[in-house]
């Protein structure tokens, strides 16, 4: 009886360090990517930080424009198939701008918060000439504008005004001056990322509300400082 029962402990420590050889490596494997996607929000979390309020927030919105570059032509592609391919790649084009934005607020907030609607407002421009007036990608133009009216501080009207002034005008170009589009979608796949690009813009401009919120509050509270 005391054999069968030691044959049978030793088989239940050898399944036990069969397991414990085994499982190690498997939980590894799935720890990693999460593991690199944790890393990677810490890094732009980082990068995106900055003592001014509202350059943290630029910072953020810049960010997630940028990494949504990449992403754009997956969803054309999604709701148009490949008619698209391969000028919608192009829409990647102005990520690294979006993405250099947290840099250039570390040499000066006002050069940040007038390149954001700047670029912006070409980036939406090009997707215009892109896809075609009727793709709904002017839309785009509403945050650029709604940034330019909030990125900018009382004594800083001089600066303001005109560049307001710009953004509004750029919502009245007729579409004939943007020509025949670059990628020919039909009435329907016009149709379709007309409703994605009018909920992006929701999306976007709740999101940039949110984040003037939260400087409010920053600013009531007294947290942070506001560089010129």
């Amino acid at each position: 009886m005391s054999c069968l029962s030691t044959s049978h402990g030793r088989a239940a420590h050898n399944r036990g360090a069969f397991h414990a050889q085994e499982w190690p490596g498997t939980v590894t494997a799935l720890q990693s990517p999460i593991t690199a996607v944790k890393a990677l929000v810490r890094h732009q979390s980082g990068y995106a930080a900055h003592d001014d309020p509202t350059a943290a927030a630029i910072n953020i919105i810049a960010l997630m424009l940028a990494w949504n570059g990449p992403l754009y032509p997956v969803y054309v592609i999604l709701l148009t198939g490949r008619d698209g391919l391969p000028w919608c790649l192009a829409t990647v084009l102005i990520s690294p701008f979006f993405y250099a934005i947290p840099f250039l607020s570390r040499i000066s907030s006002r050069a940040a918060r007038l390149a954001l609607p700047l670029v912006g407002a070409a980036n939406t421009l090009w997707c215009m000439k892109l896809f075609g007036v009727a793709s709904g990608v002017g839309l785009f133009l509403f945050p650029c504008i709604v940034l330019t009216a909030l990125l900018y501080r009382y004594r800083e009207r001089w600066l303001m005004f005109p560049l307001l002034g710009v953004m509004l005008l750029l919502e009245f170009i007729p579409a004939r001056l943007f020509g025949a589009p670059i990628i020919l979608l039909s009435p329907d796949e016009s149709a379709k990322l007309s409703a994605l690009n009018a909920g992006s813009v929701a999306f976007l401009l709740g999101f940039i509300v949110l984040k003037f919120i939260d400087i409010a509050r920053a600013l009531e509270n007294g947290e942070g400082r506001t560089p010129a």
